[in-house]
């Protein structure tokens, strides 16, 4: 791996915990090795900036009694309400509890062969708060 060399040993950040944090949040991620294993360690809102050009696409159709259905296409969700605006509301708060469900089971759900293409969408929305995914919700419309 290009970033080998600053792979710090992880006897010395167990040392230094506290100047290995301040060093994550002010300056620069930190890459960590023990034995045979290898951790990054970075600031959340880092994370934000590097999740920001995802965008949960949501497909909205108008049904029979004039209600709006909401899919989120890219977590596989499912949301009903009387109008647009109560329906990208419910998505968010929806996308939030998935994601808190998602990364209580995360050792389940990241290892599902369908599910393990959602993780960069679960991080960014568990480091989000709900303007931030509200402002992320890209909407379409689908069939009326």
């Amino acid at each position: 791996m290009i970033v080998d060399r600053y792979y710090k040993n992880a006897s010395e950040v167990r040392k230094n915990w506290s100047m290995t944090i301040d060093s994550v949040v002010h300056d620069r991620p930190a890459f960590i090795n023990r034995t045979h294993d290898y951790v990054a360690m970075f600031d959340s809102n880092l994370l934000v900036e590097v999740f920001r050009d995802y965008k949960y696409h949501v497909t909205l159709e108008t049904e029979d009694d004039g209600s709006i259905t909401g899919y989120v296409d890219d977590l596989k969700l499912v949301e009903n309400a009387p109008t647009k605006e109560e329906c990208i509301k419910q998505i968010a708060a929806a996308m939030k509890d998935y994601a808190l469900d998602y990364y209580a089971e995360f050792n389940y759900w990241s290892k599902s062969p369908n599910r393990v293409g959602q993780l960069p969408y679960i991080l960014k929305i568990l480091v989000s708060n709900e303007d931030m995914i509200l402002g992320d919700i890209v909407c379409q419309n689908g069939k009326s």
